[in-house]
């Protein structure tokens, strides 16, 4: 029988902070819509993740994420 204590779950194997998370979603989803036949608008794309980074990084140095 295989002890709990020296197993893990496979979705457990490296743990990303929440910032981190976020940045690599975005880099998939941007990479997603340009590979897309919609229009995709790089800039506003940038913009919306520089925006939604830097108060995530707020709320990290505040502890809250």
């Amino acid at each position: 029988m295989i002890e709990a204590s020296k197993t893990k779950p496979l979705n457990m194997a490296e743990s990303w902070s929440t910032v981190d998370e976020f940045t690599n979603f975005c880099h998939k989803e941007k990479e997603r819509r340009m590979n897309s036949d919609e229009g995709f608008d790089d800039t506003a794309f940038e913009e919306a993740q520089n925006l939604a980074l830097a108060k995530l990084i707020i709320l990290k140095q505040d502890g809250w994420v």
